[in-house]
């Protein structure tokens, strides 16, 4: 199986080709360019071609919701169009599911002025939350964001997200239903 997993969560792009279980490209893009203006052009500079692809991956948030929507978007058109199935997936659970030290911690993304957290202790997650205290156990953050005991320089949300999504569609997941996929909304629209 062929999975392409994109994540456009924050200011940075980045996607993840997934063949037979293992990843075969993973590219970052961080400019000041708007995420539209890249998704077309990755597909083509790396000459990946949806009709090859045999499933889709897309982050559904925490993040800022215009480069959500946009990304969310753009893959549920190439799932829908190539009749192929897509899985959502969550940033702050990757970090649960994939940062394995310590065993027992608060994960965190700061998206404008809120930090959104998740509490986990082994296979246990708590609701999202928003910090409003240190916690008593270590806080796992980005670097570029400046939270956290521990910094991150960078996570591959859209590995992570893509390993995942494979996983559950190696195990019979169907997919998820592409226009039902929205991005998590944490706080009420204005």
């Amino acid at each position: 199986m062929r999975l392409l997993s994109l994540d456009t969560s924050f200011s940075f792009v980045n996607l993840t080709l997934i063949e037979d279980g293992k990843v075969v490209l993973h590219h970052l893009v961080d400019d000041n360019k708007k995420t539209l203006q890249h998704l077309p052009s990755l597909l083509k500079e790396h000459r990946i071609e949806p009709e090859n692809v045999d499933a889709f991956a897309v982050s559904l948030g925490v993040g800022y919701l215009t480069s959500l929507r946009i990304g969310i978007t753009f893959m549920k058109a190439l799932a829908y169009l190539e009749r192929k199935p897509i899985v959502g997936y969550e940033n702050l659970m990757m970090l649960c599911l994939f940062v394995k030290a310590p065993e027992e911690k608060v994960v965190a993304l700061k998206v404008s002025s809120n930090v959104f957290c998740r509490r986990c202790e082994g296979s246990k997650v708590s609701e999202i939350f928003t910090l409003d205290k240190k916690p008593e156990v270590p806080l796992v953050g980005l670097a570029v964001q400046s939270i956290g005991d521990i910094q991150l320089e960078y996570f591959p949300f859209s590995l992570y997200g893509g390993l995942w999504a494979y996983r559950r569609l190696s195990e019979g997941y169907v997919g998820d239903e592409p226009m039902l996929l929205e991005p998590i909304y944490l706080k009420e629209p204005v």
